[in-house]
């Protein structure tokens, strides 16, 4: 017995070989934000944003630039990635990123052949934002520093969360959401697309966060509509929020709904729920969408009087007809300018009656433009918050 004790210890000392893979926390560098355009002397530029971990710490930081941002170009991904040490001392680690940029000329001309490598990396976890630059590089979106935020990724990745909870302007599109709609039959992926606002070039100066008006400033502007793997288009921000909602994603938003002679009362929905029924109908694909929503009064302008007789029920009524047309009016563009099925229509088609679907092949861009889509809105307005009627009501 005592043997076998010594010798499953003196095995034991064998396999405690310590940290073989080990490394310093000075030899290694975390990389935030990932930038990719289209290079000049090669197919890709790939730009990294490697945060400064003394310039983060308050306690430690002394004013200096909080990240640096630094390009090469090559016609891999993979390869650019190994070699960036042609400039920088440090390893770098990418499972930390939070945010890709794609410059709008490399969007038109094809993102499968570099996402390809983001999917297969290990090292790369697949919770980082994407977004689409517009009117600029993308490598200018790591460069602009924020007062909340020094690091430009650091900044963007919570501003779009929040702004998804809040608001619903961003489509919540990870790494693995695109993918999965991309490889769908019945759904066209979509991404969140950002402009900077101002001066550029001063936004990448730390000047940039000792004013109270910056010169520069990230801004969610749009949303981009990829088909083939290829840039078609972008929609309005307010898409973005109908877009959320037929696919039941949409958590909170506020509205802000016309009443006459160019009044408005404002509403803050606060619980929505979306139901989608599907099945070809006389030979044609007829889809009708139910929408119920519950919201709360959040304002209104002089002269509208919410505690006069079924007041509610008229707002309810002006409310159901605003989203309606809002809703239609998008459907319809996707179903005669663009063909494209970024709501997920043709999935919930699949589901609900295959037999149909299966005739579409892998063509239902013409299921889709041929379908009857039809929008039933049920707002429900619960409560007028701390005041009934606005200031000043004769």
């Amino acid at each position: 017995m005592k043997r076998c004790l010594l010798s499953m210890s003196i095995i034991s000392i064998f396999l405690l070989t310590g940290c073989w893979d080990h490394s310093e926390l000075n030899q290694n560098a975390i990389v935030t934000g990932i930038a990719v355009d289209k290079g000049e002397e090669h197919k890709y530029k790939l730009s990294i944003e490697s945060t400064s971990a003394t310039e983060l710490n308050p306690k430690t930081a002394q004013g200096l630039a909080p990240a640096i941002v630094y390009s090469i170009e090559g016609d891999t991904i993979g390869e650019i990635t190994h070699k960036f040490n042609v400039a920088i001392s440090t390893h770098l680690v990418f499972s930390h990123m939070r945010l890709l940029v794609i410059g709008e000329e490399i969007a038109r001309e094809g993102i499968l052949s570099f996402m390809d490598y983001f999917d297969r990396d290990r090292e790369i976890r697949d919770d980082f934002n994407i977004i689409v630059a517009r009117d600029t590089d993308a490598v200018d979106f790591l460069r602009v520093v924020n007062d909340y935020q020094k690091v430009s990724s650091l900044k963007i990745f919570p501003q779009m969360d929040n702004m998804l909870k809040d608001w619903g302007g961003t489509p919540g599109m990870k790494l693995n959401d695109f993918i999965r709609t991309y490889s769908s039959q019945g759904q066209v992926p979509v991404l969140a697309a950002m402009k900077i606002s101002g001066d550029k070039e001063m936004g990448g100066s730390m000047d940039n966060i000792k004013t109270t008006s910056p010169a520069a400033i990230a801004k969610i502007d749009s949303l981009a509509i990829f088909k083939y793997g290829k840039l078609q288009g972008y929609l309005d921000l307010h898409d973005t929020r109908i877009l959320l909602w037929i696919q039941n994603k949409l958590e909170r938003t506020s509205l802000t709904i016309p009443y006459e002679d160019q009044k408005f009362f404002g509403l803050r929905v606060i619980h929505t729920q979306t139901k989608i029924n599907a099945r070809q109908v006389n030979g044609r694909p007829q889809i009708d969408i139910f929408v119920r929503s519950e919201s709360t009064l959040d304002g209104s302008d002089k002269g509208i009087k919410a505690t006069k007789v079924n007041a509610f029920e008229d707002f309810e009524e002006r409310t159901n007809r605003y989203l309606e047309k809002e809703f239609n009016q998008l459907i319809e563009k996707m179903q005669k300018e663009y063909v494209a099925d970024i709501f997920g229509l043709g999935e919930i088609f699949r589901d609900q009656d295959y037999k149909h679907f299966k005739q579409y092949g892998e063509d239902w861009d013409a299921g889709f433009k041929d379908a009857k889509i039809n929008v039933h809105v049920n707002m429900e307005i619960k409560r007028s918050g701390f005041r009934n009627n606005s200031y000043n009501v004769k």
